[in-house]
């Protein structure tokens, strides 16, 4: 079956969040969650060092709405379990369908960060992957000095894969090389 035909749910429940895609009208509660996080953000995230305004959140939204859409890329915004707040994204990159594979990558705003949203909405994406989706491997890559992102692929029993020396430019500083954890769990 080609992937853009595949049903892929487009909200995910759990106790206490809505993992939901991207629909319109979320590009302000993105930017809002956004520049509240950059100091927190910027040293590990490309997309943090030049941020958008508001209306260009929207588009980029947007434009990963349509790439959920053909299944290139399932990106979910993770919001409180009423939905009133934007909390931030996760979701599955680098799909690779005849596998299956995907890595899954994911960011908290400031004012939730350390009450275990991420490991939740991690939690419920690895099984959703497994469960619904049929993929064999599931990845997160982070950088090893970003502790509390390798530290919730510990936490969900991710198994370290490897250490790959001075593969990225440093997100905050092109002048300097970083490495990456790729951690994985297969089924």
């Amino acid at each position: 079956m080609p992937p853009e035909l595949r049903e892929v749910p487009t909200e995910i429940r759990t106790a206490r969040l809505v993992l939901r895609r991207p629909q319109p009208g979320d590009g302000a509660h993105l930017h809002a969650a956004i520049h509240t996080s950059l100091p927190e953000l910027k040293p590990w995230a490309p997309w943090a060092q030049k941020p958008l305004d508001a209306e260009g959140y929207e588009v980029s939204l947007r434009h990963a709405a349509s790439r959920f859409l053909v299944r290139q890329e399932l990106r979910y915004l993770i919001f409180d379990a009423s939905q009133q707040t934007l909390m931030g994204s996760t979701g599955f990159h680098a799909l690779d369908w005849s596998v299956p594979k995907a890595e899954i990558g994911y960011w908290i705003a400031t004012p939730h960060a350390g009450q275990g949203y991420v490991t939740e909405a991690v939690e419920a994406l690895t099984e959703f992957g497994f469960d619904t989706l049929g993929f064999r491997r599931i990845e997160i890559r982070c950088d090893p000095l970003n502790e509390r992102s390798h530290t919730i692929a510990r936490r969900l029993n991710y198994q370290l894969d490897g250490h790959l020396v001075n593969n990225v430019v440093a997100a905050d500083d092109p002048s300097c090389l970083r490495d990456t954890l790729i951690f994985s769990r297969v089924r």
